[in-house]
């Protein structure tokens, strides 16, 4: 019995043996025609996917980021110190221009403003009366006065006279002499004083006395006006119209000069601020049209339009900043976030194909496939602007050529392709293969 089971299980192996021996030949170079043409059909047609090299609009965009900044934001600090008087502001509150915004208490600031004003007040009424005049009763006074030192005069004369008689007859001693010629040289001063004093009540003030008084005036006033700015330092009003974003003092605090008091920002002035790279810098042009999308506002894009663009670059950023305005605008905050999206460049007749198409050879050469004749022909091209899935070829395809998409990874120059058919029944109008669509090997380096 154990003899007649090692030989059945002999023949068993002996039977597959031959089996697998009859299929491999019928594989083999020489067997089956049919098996053949199966096998060269599979090998040199490979199947693709194409799609039609067309023209459309194109542009090269710039994607960056900035955020909301307004033009007119100023941080309110004094010049100088002291206890803070007025500051009734909270954070949102609006001020028109001119409002009063923070007062510091200053009293000995009002009290040479009070002082400057009386000594002006007395400068003024001085002029006044020298330009007014002398006044009748004046003069009449003084040439009374000359009246009276002539008198005196003369009978200061009469006993000089006397005196210098007896003196030479030795009737009054030389001290009495003496006395008599002191009070006549005296009275004759006197005469002639009240004799000027006359004649100058009479002609009245001269034009260089009251230059000189004009010139006192205009010390007084400008001593006036100092008090005055000193004293307005302490009342800061506010610029232009706006919004208060911060405040750092309340009533009581002491303010010190150069500290922030309030932030105030014109929320009418608001754009959108972002810094282009050294790279882009001269590129840049106002009216240039860009997208922007904010965070706070998800899913929404809106149109803007450069506005400014700054002269210089940052020497550390090596960026030049720029300023765009929303052509319609949500509501803005200051210090929003924006993403932007810059139109540096569009062609309006662009021949585009889409990126999937585009391999790149060891020397960096970019080129694609084309569809004609049921064979995939290598074309060398020149590519442009690249946006989204869509790359600008700039030489090497025209409109209407049939690419290859998909499947051109392992693709020779001249081999025949299988193009499967899709509803419309046209190659490459929009249907995918039952093959996976999958990215070809380069793509991403063609992109410029």
């Amino acid at each position: 019995m154990r003899k007649r089971w090692i030989v059945g299980l002999g023949g068993l192996v002996l039977t597959a043996v031959l089996v697998v021996i009859a299929a491999s030949v019928a594989f083999m170079p020489g067997g089956s025609p049919d098996g053949e043409q199966g096998s060269d059909k599979a090998k040199k047609s490979p199947t693709v996917r194409v799609e039609a090299v067309r023209k459309a609009p194109i542009a090269r965009t710039l994607e960056l980021t900035g955020e909301v900044a307004a033009v007119n934001s100023v941080i309110v600090a004094a010049t100088v110190e002291g206890p803070i008087r007025f500051c009734p502001w909270r954070e949102g509150d609006r001020v028109q221009k001119g409002d009063k915004l923070i007062e510091i208490d200053r009293q000995t600031y009002r009290a040479e403003v009070q002082a400057a004003q009386a000594s002006l007040a007395v400068a003024e009424a001085k002029l006044d009366d020298m330009k007014a005049g002398t006044r009748p009763e004046e003069i009449a006074q003084a040439q009374q006065e000359v009246h009276e030192w002539q008198e005196m005069l003369a009978r200061a004369k009469t006993e000089f006279d006397r005196a210098k008689r007896l003196v030479e007859k030795g009737a009054v001693s030389q001290e009495d002499f003496e006395r008599s010629q002191a009070e006549f040289k005296t009275a004759e001063a006197k005469l002639a004083a009240a004799q000027a004093r006359f004649a100058m009540l009479k002609a009245g003030p001269t034009p260089t006395e009251i230059a000189v008084q004009e010139a006192a005036v205009n010390a007084a006033a400008a001593a006036l006006e100092l008090a005055k700015a000193r004293l307005a330092e302490c009342v800061i009003t506010a610029p232009f119209d706006a919004t208060v974003t911060a405040v750092h003092v309340r009533p009581g605090d002491v303010a010190t000069a150069k500290a922030p008091l309030l932030e105030i920002v014109d929320l009418s002035t608001l754009v959108i601020r972002f810094a282009v790279p050294e790279a882009y810098a001269s590129s840049i042009r106002p009216g240039m049209p860009l997208m922007v999308a904010l965070d706070a506002y998800p899913g929404q894009s809106y149109r803007a339009i450069i506005e400014r663009v700054y002269p210089t670059v940052d020497p550390r950023m090596r960026t030049r900043t720029v300023e765009a305005k929303m052509v319609d605008p949500p509501e803005l905050v200051p210090g929003m976030f924006a993403r932007l999206e810059l139109e540096l460049e569009r062609v309006n007749d662009a021949i585009v194909v889409p990126e999937e198409a585009f391999l790149v050879t060891p020397k960096g050469e970019k080129y694609l496939f084309i569809l004609h004749e049921g064979k995939a022909l290598q074309r060398t091209v020149t590519t442009g602007i690249e946006q989204g899935r869509l790359v600008q070829v700039l030489q090497g395809v025209q409109p209407g050529e049939q690419v290859v998409v998909a499947g051109n990874e392992k693709l020779r120059d001249g081999m025949p392709v299988a193009v499967p058919k899709v509803a419309s029944g046209k190659p490459g109008s929009g249907g995918k293969p039952s093959l996976p669509d999958k990215k070809p090997v380069g793509a991403g380096e063609a992109k410029p």
